[in-house]
């Protein structure tokens, strides 16, 4: 007797309704659109197709392919699997990673770091970084890399400089991203903005990581970490995102501390207060948390109108995800 295959579709089977169960907690919590940062198994995106084919997802979903997998993947494989989308599935880039982490001190930073003397886990060169990337730019796909740490970030900057040959008006066109770049140099800013690299930045993290900020970094270095406000200033393209499950999925709890630098949602009185240089007008804060073309998400209030003092106090009513348009 072959159990083999009916043993496959029971694992398939339940993959398939622990991703429905997260899409639908997505959508209670606000959300009608998600980013999956690194998928690293086919299984997943085989599963969203066969639930996406039985009707609208509770979210629609983009995917980003861990590099990993992207690398052990044929380029017409990959080039078929994209083109399987459809109104609520979206294989959109590859994530490739720079550095580690701020807290454990493994983020690749320029000058060591103030309480162990280390500089960080530098993973890759930028010639290095240039060269994986290269054969996915010229097949169309967009390119996210994981960096944290500024020596990180300009490591990343530099590879994505080299893979585009340095033509900055391909390099804006093709919109890169660099996910979390939360310690930054006013030159490493700058030149982020003046390339058109988009920076997609987490609330969460100047609240959560905010008792490692000093010890890490030192007086003379603290006001590089999470300058989300400079960015802004500099006109540096941003996005933003949540990093669950590593942080919370709740958008809202997100507004609040990228407005307020902290929220006084339930679960969440006890946290840290993010500084000043970690927050955004409302106004521009909402925007990035908003994508018309998404779809929509009901509110019990407006939240320009009730102001940042009261955001806590806002609860969703309802989603209603929007198909994706035919590429």
């Amino acid at each position: 007797m072959d159990i083999g295959e009916p043993t496959v579709a029971a694992a398939s089977d339940e993959l398939a309704s622990l991703l429905l169960g997260g899409l639908t907690e997505a959508a209670a919590a606000g959300l009608v659109e998600i980013t999956e940062m690194g998928m690293r198994d086919w299984g997943y995106l085989d599963a969203l197709t066969r639930l996406s084919r039985s009707g609208p997802l509770p979210a629609r979903v983009r995917i980003y392919l861990a590099s990993g997998l992207a690398e052990a993947t044929a380029l017409t494989e990959l080039a078929a699997r994209r083109a399987e989308g459809g109104p609520w599935l979206r294989l959109e880039g590859i994530k490739f990673y720079s550095d580690g982490w701020l807290v454990p001190r493994t983020c690749a930073v320029c000058h060591e770091f103030a309480d162990t003397g280390s500089a960080g886990l530098l993973f890759t060169d930028a010639a290095t970084l240039a060269r994986r990337i290269g054969p996915f730019i010229a097949n169309g796909w967009r390119i996210a890399t994981h960096a944290i740490g500024d020596l990180a970030v300009k490591t990343v900057l530099d590879a994505y400089k080299l893979a585009f040959d340095h033509d900055r008006q391909a390099i804006a066109a093709a919109a890169p991203r660099i996910e979390h770049a939360s310690l930054l140099s006013s030159d490493v800013i700058a030149e982020m903005t003046e390339l058109g690299v988009w920076a997609c930045i987490q609330p969460s993290f100047p609240v959560t990581d905010d008792a490692d900020i000093g010890p890490a970094l030192g007086t003379e270095r603290e006001s590089i970490a999470y300058p989300w406000a400079q960015l802004a200033e500099a006109g540096t393209r941003l996005l933003v995102g949540t990093d669950y499950p590593i942080e919370t999925l709740d958008p809202l709890v997100g507004l609040a501390r990228l407005v307020n630098g902290h929220s006084g949602r339930p679960g969440y009185r006890t946290e840290r207060t993010a500084p000043e240089r970690s927050r955004l007008p409302l106004a521009l804060a909402l925007a990035l948390a908003c994508d018309e073309s998404a779809g929509t998400t009901t509110l019990s209030a407006d939240p320009i109108a009730i102001g940042q003092a009261r955001l806590d106090e806002l609860e969703v009513i309802g989603t209603e995800p929007a198909p994706y348009l035919p590429s």
